[in-house]
C-alpha cells in the first residue's frame, strides 16, 4: 500500500472497526447458527424528532461489498447506526437501543450479516446482530467481565473471535463456531491499557493490537493454532488502536497520537513493518478504520463532538479531513 500523505489538514476524522456477525444466546442457543435465530425489529428506533449524536464511533463493511456501516454510542448510551453506499450516500442515524458504556465494535463473517458488540452497563459483553431480509435481533448478554470496548474478527464464515481488556489489564477472548457455539473466556495475558483491535487477514491468522503500559503499540497474533508472545511495535499513542486488512498480505494500524493527530503504521508480507506516519488531524476520540475494498480505507473519529472522516484510495492517496453530519 502506498503511504504518501496527500493534502491532509488538521481536522478530525477516524473510523472504528468493531464487532462480529451473527451470534447465538450464551446458554440456550449454544449450537444454533446465529443466522437462524428469530429476529425482531422491536428495539429499533428511528427518531425524526430528536437529533441523534454519537460520542464514540465504530464501523464495519459487509464482506464482498463496497458499503460502510457506521456505529456509534449515543449521548444516552444507546447504539446508533448509519450506512453508506456509493449510490445513495449516507443515511441518517437510527437508534438500536441497548445500554452500552463503550464504543461499539462490528464485523461480518459473510456478506449478509453484521454482528455488533459493546460493553454493557453491567460490565458484560453485549451483542446485537443483523441478517439481511430479517432485520436486527434483540440484545444478547454474552456474560464475562470486560473493562474496555470489545473488538472482533472472523477467520471464516463459521467462526467468530471477540476480544476485550480484562480486569487485570490482560487480553481476554471469547470464541464462537457454527459447530460448537460459544466457548469459555480465554486469557492471553499482556499488560494493555486500551481496548484491543483485532483483524483476520486469512483463514489461519488473527492479529490483535492494543496500547501498552508505556503508550506504545503492542501486538499478539495467532497463526494456525498457535499464539505468539507479545511484541512491541513502538510509537507514542494516546488511544486505542484500530486495524484493517485489505488483502492477505497487508495490515494497517491507526491510533491517536500525542498531539491529537492520526498516526499510522503498516505491515506488508514483503516489507515487514513501516515507520510511523503522521496523517494529521486533531481528533479527540479513538479512530475507527474500515477497508471497504482492496483499494479503499475509510477512517472516522470525533473532534470535540464533530464527526470527521479521512479516506485513502489506491488511485488518489489520502484525502483531506472533512466533517460529516451527525
Amino acid at each position: 500500500m502506498k503511504t504518501l500523505k496527500k493534502n491532509v489538514t488538521h481536522a478530525v476524522v477516524g473510523m472504528l472497526m468493531v464487532g462480529s456477525f451473527a451470534s447465538c444466546q450464551k446458554n440456550n442457543d449454544k449450537n444454533l447458527d446465529p443466522t437462524l435465530k428469530n429476529l425482531s425489529a422491536a428495539n429499533l428506533k428511528t427518531n425524526s424528532l430528536t437529533t441523534l449524536t454519537a460520542v464514540e464511533v465504530g464501523t464495519a463493511s459487509k464482506k464482498g461489498t463496497n458499503t460502510i456501516d457506521l456505529f456509534g454510542r449515543s449521548t444516552t448510551n444507546t447504539l446508533l447506526h448509519k450506512s453508506w453506499t456509493s449510490a445513495a450516500g449516507w443515511t441518517a442515524w437510527e437508534d438500536l437501543g441497548g445500554s452500552i458504556v463503550s464504543a461499539p465494535a462490528a464485523t461480518s463473517r459473510s456478506s449478509n450479516v453484521i454482528n455488533v458488540y459493546a460493553q454493557g452497563s453491567n460490565g458484560h459483553l453485549m451483542q446485537i446482530y443483523w441478517v439481511d431480509g430479517q432485520g436486527w435481533s434483540q440484545w444478547i448478554d454474552l456474560g464475562g467481565t470486560i473493562t474496555s470496548a470489545p473488538t472482533a474478527a472472523s477467520k471464516t464464515t463459521n467462526d467468530l473471535s471477540v476480544f476485550a481488556k480484562g480486569t487485570n489489564n490482560n487480553l481476554i477472548e471469547l470464541t464462537w463456531t457454527s459447530g460448537s457455539g460459544w466457548g469459555s473466556w480465554i486469557d492471553h495475558g499482556g499488560n494493555i491499557t486500551s481496548a484491543p483491535a483485532a483483524i483476520s487477514r486469512s483463514a489461519t491468522t488473527i492479529n490483535v493490537y492494543a496500547k501498552s503500559a508505556t503508550n506504545t503499540l503492542a501486538q499478539i497474533y495467532y497463526t494456525s493454532g498457535t499464539w505468539s508472545a507479545w511484541t512491541d511495535l513502538g510509537g507514542s499513542i494516546t488511544s486505542a488502536p484500530t486495524a484493517v486488512t485489505r488483502t492477505q498480505n497487508d495490515i494497517n494500524v491507526y491510533a491517536k497520537g500525542a498531539s491529537g493527530q492520526l498516526m499510522q503504521i503498516y505491515w506488508t508480507l514483503s516489507g515487514n513493518w513501516s515507520a510511523w506516519i503522521d496523517l494529521g488531524g486533531s481528533i479527540t476520540t479513538a479512530p475507527a478504520a474500515d477497508a471497504r475494498s482492496v483499494d479503499a480505507i475509510n477512517i472516522f473519529a470525533l473532534s470535540n463532538g464533530t464527526l470527521q472522516q479521512i479516506y485513502w484510495t489506491s488511485a488518489g492517496g489520502w484525502t483531506s479531513w472533512f466533517n460529516m453530519p451527525q
